[in-house]
């Protein structure tokens, strides 16, 4: 893997499937992904979808969603690449309330300034999203980062 030969865009419709299949490879699920495909941005080596990540925004806040980065692609700083351009897409829009849930990279997006929290202390929008509702287990970890203006 060359770095120079990752190119990370927005997703278009026709990533939708592509999208999909990398989440169900990795244990992540799909549900919102059709009714969200325009936050999500892709990283791609050639025609092959290397990794994803999206959003749910709300008027105050955004749920940092589906990111994922194949395994064979990982530990090159794709995923940090793929949350950045998350974040600053999501900045330029004046958000800056950052939440996300997770089963098992709690450590890693600790190093990202994400703190863990308490699900009752996820801005209410948020709690409506099929993340919050049906998708992620009770168990998943709720962090949050704040950025400031």
């Amino acid at each position: 893997m060359s770095e120079a030969e990752i190119e990370i865009e927005p997703a278009t419709l026709n990533d939708v499937g592509s999208i999909k299949a990398l989440l169900i490879a990795n244990n992540l699920p799909t549900d919102g992904v059709d009714e969200h495909w325009r936050t999500f941005v892709v990283a791609r080596e050639g025609q092959r979808m290397v990794g994803c990540g999206g959003s749910e925004t709300y008027q105050v806040a955004a749920l940092l969603r589906s990111i994922t980065v194949d395994p064979d692609y990982r530990n090159h700083g794709l995923g940090r690449k793929l949350v950045r351009q998350l974040l600053d897409r999501l900045a330029s829009r004046g958000l800056r309330e950052f939440y996300l849930l997770t089963t098992d990279a709690e450590g890693y997006f600790k190093k990202r300034g994400f703190k863990t929290i308490d699900r009752d202390e996820v801005h209410p929008q948020l709690l409506a999203s099929t993340q919050f509702q049906d998708e992620c287990p009770k168990t998943a970890i709720c962090m949050r980062l704040v950025m400031l203006g």
